[in-house]
């Protein structure tokens, strides 16, 4: 590679890691080193499309982003239909994707084996028409993920208040009354208020869904990886925990990597995925990290090979 446009987020802890030089030249370092040059912009979510629509104007080899799932998300929804392919550099808290297409942790190593790498296709995920690369979370899930932001880089009384909070929020959330329809045919726009017909249907009480964009393996800590991210499935999971302690018990063997043979997590399959409420018309959803309202039904679907991506795999790196 010779040219690289890269957005970047100013506020990842691994970019601001160390006291070192700002997130800019941080970056610009790394690819000098490569001899590549690089146009950088940081990300900023209200001129995000332009931006993006600029980067790619200079024709870029590839669009690389230092940030966290979230933020490559974002980016990502601009690339779709784009011959530009996506790269990413491990700069958030969890980093599901980058892990996934097997890109090192340590930053300058992930810079060099990303200017190397071959390119392939991943699918994209949707929930009501919102893409997603990873995974999209319900119920009590997206109100755990509130509480850790607001703890990110936080320290002392603080952080034990917020994690006293939620202690309290796994303790009383209460199991939600769910109907999942895999594979339905979806009548929505013949007056049936949303619901699908045909499929595989599931009536669940449950605390935590979790639907994946191709199915889960048995990875390690703290969330399970993929071994295909162009299988074309979705992949829906549900916990059936009936006390404190079973959610404990599951969330100690998903720490384990072991969690797949217990029959407290319910997993189904399929191209689309319906989630309705009874009672609800809006629902907390938590995608790649990001949460929103959005309203019932849920409707997912997973679109194949829809994203170019730098995937690493054993592409040699870049000589220093």
């Amino acid at each position: 590679m010779d040219r690289v446009a890269v957005v970047y987020n100013g506020r990842s802890g691994a970019l601001l890691a160390g006291g070192g030089p700002v997130p800019r030249e941080r970056l610009g370092r790394l690819f000098d080193r490569c001899g590549v040059a690089a146009e950088l912009r940081a990300f900023d979510p209200d001129t995000l499309a332009a931006d993006v629509r600029a980067l790619l104007a200079g024709a870029p080899d590839a669009l690389i982003v230092a940030g966290g799932d979230g933020t490559v998300r974002a980016v990502a929804e601009h690339l779709l239909g784009s011959d530009v392919p996506l790269g990413v550099l491990p700069a958030g808290t969890m980093n599901v994707l980058a892990r996934d297409l097997g890109v090192p942790d340590d930053l300058d190593r992930a810079a060099e084996t990303l200017l190397a790498a071959p390119v392939a296709r991943i699918d994209v995920a949707t929930v009501n028409g919102q893409p997603f690369l990873c995974s999209s979370m319900l119920a009590m899930m997206p109100h755990l993920g509130r509480l850790r932001e607001r703890a990110r880089g936080g320290a002392g009384l603080g952080v034990l208040r917020l994690l006293g909070r939620g202690l309290r929020l796994v303790r009383r959330y209460p199991r939600m009354r769910l109907t999942i329809v895999v594979d339905g045919q979806d009548t929505s726009e013949q007056g049936t208020g949303g619901q699908g017909t045909g499929g595989r249907k599931y009536e669940v009480r449950t605390r935590a869904v979790v639907v994946s964009c191709n199915p889960l393996a048995a990875g390690p800590p703290p969330m399970p990886g993929r071994d295909r991210l162009d299988a074309g499935t979705l992949a829906v999971y549900v916990t059936h925990d009936r006390t404190n302690w079973d959610l404990l018990a599951v969330a100690t063997k998903l720490f384990r990597g072991n969690w797949q043979q217990d029959p407290r997590i319910r997993a189904y399959e399929g191209r689309t995925v319906q989630v309705t409420s009874p009672r609800l018309a809006l629902m907390s959803v938590m995608s790649d990290g990001e949460i929103g309202q959005l309203n019932l039904p849920l409707r997912y679907a997973i679109q194949p090979g829809a994203l170019l991506v730098l995937a690493p795999g054993t592409a040699a790196p870049c000589s220093r």
